[in-house]
């Protein structure tokens, strides 16, 4: 009878072994890692403030084009004639609210087809912007990093350029690296 509660004892030790030995690997699975993953580095909301336009214009005998800067000045090549009808000009406004220190790249779309309200086209070509692509965010959020754009508008002669309200599309990529 000793004999069989000795191999009982032993069973139940072996037993008793395995349990806690389960219990301590199950454990060593559930620490946290001593090595922390770079966290979520947080994403980037773009604003739209002000769309671009380039005021009123003649296209003179032969087109030409005028170009808005990122500060939201115009100039003007060609027989392009700039009018100053009290209709302003200035660049597109973007604010990036994001993690302050994020670096942002942006791309430009392809060239825009601007359609007269009374016939006719026009062709938007993006700009530069300010600050220079790829920038850091300089503002912690909820804050705001504001991006102007400017463009080149290309104005054929009077035959294609026909008076009226020209509007489009363009598309821009705001990449955060």
């Amino acid at each position: 009878m000793k004999n069989e509660l000795n191999k009982q004892h032993a069973w139940i030790t072996k037993l008793l072994f395995v349990v806690l030995l389960s219990l301590v690997s199950f454990c060593s699975f559930a620490q946290t890692p001593t090595d922390p993953l770079p966290g979520d580095p947080g994403s980037i909301t773009v604003f739209t403030i002000q769309h671009m336009s380039f005021g009123a214009f003649h296209p003179g005998a032969n087109g030409g084009s005028i170009i808005i800067s990122t500060s939201g000045s115009r100039s003007v090549t060609g027989a392009v004639v700039p009018l100053n009808m009290g209709i302003p000009y200035f660049q597109s406004i973007f604010e990036i609210e994001a993690p302050e220190g994020t670096i942002v790249s942006i791309l430009n779309g392809p060239d825009a087809t601007l359609t007269g309200s009374n016939g006719g086209s026009m062709s938007l070509r993006l700009n530069n912007s300010a600050p220079a692509s790829p920038f850091s965010t300089i503002v912690p959020a909820p804050g705001r990093t504001q991006v102007n754009i400017g463009g080149t508008l290309t104005v054929g002669p009077p035959q294609v350029t026909i008076p009226g309200s020209y509007s489009g599309i363009f598309f821009i990529t705001f990449n955060q690296e």
